[in-house]
């Protein structure tokens, strides 16, 4: 339930959190919990249209970011 301390967010709003913001989070799940808190903020939120952009950005980030990861463990 929306209340005054809700922001007001807009199509743009939605999608510039899709593009630019939740290809840096740590996990992909999170893409899930940002999303419920987005469906409160605004009833034609469209949560499958959100998440899939989401995703996709994040998965692109994701694999730019693989070339720098060296997890290898030398023995």
């Amino acid at each position: 339930m929306a209340d005054r301390s809700t922001p007001r967010f807009t199509r743009r709003d939605f999608e510039f959190l899709a593009d630019k913001v939740a290809p840096h989070l740590h996990w992909a799940t999170a893409i899930e919990a940002i999303a419920d808190e987005l469906a409160r903020t605004n009833k034609r939120f469209d949560r499958d249209k959100w998440t899939n952009r989401a995703y996709k950005n994040w998965e692109a980030h994701a694999k730019i970011g693989r070339d720098k990861f060296d997890d290898e463990i030398p023995y």
